[in-house]
């Protein structure tokens, strides 16, 4: 599973702190005695904003290199596939398990195994927070979804919602936002778009946040 599409495609690491930021008060409403699970963690920046606020965590992540930047940082990681370490792992032994654009690397059935072993692996009321790009979206599905070759397709924000309730949870907010930092050159382009094409011209990705029942 490829896992650094985030550096190529929004920037520095502090380009991926402002976006993975938006998403860490989901994670410590989850039991705060267990700790935070993120699948293909990268560098570990989500890790880190979570261990600023006193959540510990654990970063899987299958590429050497990205392991090893996550690890420089003191951060606990297993380099590993993702669903091969939630195979092994206890049940209920997480609170909260986040998965940022690792979805779209997944056939269907794999990410239906996926989504189950995470419920398996989180502890009652739980929380899953998934992200991955958007397909309304004409840009990313005409073009940026395929830059990168390891993509094996899209999943629409109500496919999402529906493969989290057959996992066994309860959606508890979902919607579509954009990467940090976008250019300010291509702001007047982009409203223009925005205005003329609607929800087809709109957020790059789509996130789904579920709590297990």
């Amino acid at each position: 599973m490829q896992t650094n599409g985030l550096n190529e495609f929004y920037g520095s690491e502090k380009q991926l702190r402002a976006y993975h930021a938006r998403f860490v008060d989901w994670a410590l409403a989850a039991p705060p005695t267990l700790p935070i699970l993120d699948l293909g963690c990268g560098s570990g920046v989500f890790l880190e904003l979570a261990r600023a606020r006193g959540r510990a965590g654990r970063g899987i992540e299958r590429a050497a290199a990205e392991a090893d930047r996550a690890r420089a940082k003191g951060l606990d990681i297993v380099q590993a596939d993702a669903l091969q370490f939630l195979t092994a792992q206890d049940a209920a032994s997480y609170g909260a398990v986040y998965c940022s654009h690792l979805l779209e690397h997944l056939t269907p059935t794999d990410a239906e195994i996926l989504l189950e072993r995470c419920a398996r692996v989180l502890a009652p009321q739980g929380r899953l927070i998934a992200l991955t790009p958007n397909p309304v979206s004409l840009d990313v599905i005409s073009e940026i979804f395929w830059l990168d070759p390891t993509h094996v397709r899209p999943y629409p924000r109500p496919l999402l919602e529906n493969m989290l309730r057959r996992a066994g949870f309860e959606i508890l907010a979902s919607g579509h936002d954009d990467p940090p930092f976008l250019p300010r050159r291509t702001l007047p382009r982009r409203w223009f778009l925005r205005a003329l094409l609607g929800k087809h011209y709109g957020a790059m990705n789509t996130f789904v946040v579920g709590r297990k029942k």
